[in-house]
């Protein structure tokens, strides 16, 4: 869809990366801290008041750190070791922990991101070996959300509520019962994940169970093809095992599967030519909206307390994940657009404010909630670098996206 497109020289390109690289990217040391208390290994936090391990803060400025330097893959093995010092025997583990009094129950579990840390964390250091003696407490952390917060009839799994699933107030998990929503995100990492502990079995030696994750994403995969695609939308949507019902809602949780890969090439571009690409859903000036502008709850809201705005504002590190998810479906101009768009507003904010936020009004690119943030939006250093290069920096011979 060419009009999505925007036209820039290679000049000008290359002084929004250069600019991206230095100002954005440079400002990675403020969210690094020293082993401290509960949390016995140096960490990843989100600048500003928070001292806390994130599940998905850190995990995004992981993938930052390793694209910059493959020896600070060393983070991402550190997340995973200090939620592996937490996880109770039958693998439940939180989302978040704070240095001076340990696990956070705030986040009920971890999102599935532990094997794709583990993975990615090994690949940028070229060392799989540590993950040996702690392979069977790190599988029984992946494998709790099927065993325990799954759907016996769809084989789907689920979400405890909209803040474990980090797109707090997210329409799709607002206002429903606890371990209730299969949404198309949770699903889509969970298969991510499954892949990622195959890789990682395999590259341990563990022939057998290397085949059993193997098998548990296949299955997973295409229960979600089964449960959760809507030909006639077309879209991934997101499940209510409690009632029985898909919610309709046009939002970022069901565009993950196209940042996974599940999407088969025309199922991606009907989606991506349906609802991502137009102004009156997802489209927007200043990047890819939260949620579809014209759905009924779509609102810029300036909100974090008691949970942050997944109903419209534009989120750099979901920006991140779509850009390539369009790069995967032959999008290329369009990547580069979403790029350019977010890197020009993260840009502008640090100019005229001197700093981030964590998410931008997505009708006017105003910064919206948490000044001063440094996180997840450290991804945006790399945007315009990777869509160019048409590659995903820490590991441009990724398995994990094949389908």
């Amino acid at each position: 869809m060419t009009d999505h497109q925007g036209s820039y020289s290679e000049a000008e390109l290359d002084g929004l990366a250069a600019a991206a690289r230095e100002k954005i990217g440079g400002l990675r040391t403020r969210v690094l801290r020293k082993a401290n208390g509960a949390l016995p290994y140096d960490y990843i936090v989100p600048s500003g008041v928070y001292e806390e391990q994130w599940d998905w803060d850190a995990f995004f400025v992981g993938l930052h750190l390793i694209s910059h330097d493959r020896a600070d893959g060393v983070y991402l093995r550190n997340w995973c070791l200090n939620f592996l010092r937490y996880t109770e025997p039958d693998g439940q583990t939180p989302g978040g922990i704070r240095p001076w009094a340990g696990r956070d129950a705030r986040l009920y579990h971890i999102k599935p991101l532990m094997g794709q840390a583990a993975f990615y964390a090994s690949a940028a250091l070229g060392d799989f070996g540590w993950i040996a003696p702690v392979w069977d407490k790190m599988a029984a952390c992946v494998t709790y959300r099927e065993r325990k917060m799954s759907d016996a009839v769809t084989g789907l799994v689920k979400w405890w509520d909209g803040l474990e699933s980090g797109a707090d107030n997210n329409a799709v998990l607002v206002r429903r019962y606890h371990n209730s929503m299969a949404a198309a995100d949770v699903n889509a990492f969970m298969v991510l994940d499954y892949r990622a502990m195959a890789e990682i079995a395999a590259k341990l030696g563990k022939a057998a169970e290397a085949a059993a994750f193997k098998e548990r994403a296949a299955r997973l995969a295409a229960a979600i093809q089964t449960h959760l695609w809507v030909d006639e939308a077309p879209i991934y949507s997101d499940y209510d095992a409690v009632e029985r019902v898909l919610a309709r809602n046009v939002t970022y949780s069901d565009m993950v599967p196209l940042w996974a890969g599940l999407a088969s090439p025309e199922q991606g571009r009907a989606m991506i030519e349906r609802h991502v690409l137009q102004p009156r859903e997802l489209w927007s000036p200043y990047g890819i909206r939260s949620l579809a502008a014209d759905d009924p709850a779509y609102n810029n809201e300036n909100v974090i307390k008691p949970y942050s705005n997944w109903q419209g504002p534009i989120w750099p590190h979901a920006n991140w994940m779509f850009m390539h998810a369009l790069m995967r479906y032959g999008y290329r101009p369009e990547a580069l657009d979403v790029a350019v768009r977010v890197t020009r507003l993260c840009l502008a904010d640090l100019e005229r404010n001197g700093m981030m936020h964590e998410n931008y009004h997505g009708d006017t690119g105003a910064p919206l909630a948490a000044p001063d943030f440094i996180s997840w939006n450290l991804l945006v250093a790399q945007m315009i670098d990777e869509a160019r290069s048409g590659v995903f920096l820490p590991d441009p011979a990724l398995t994990l996206w094949k389908t």
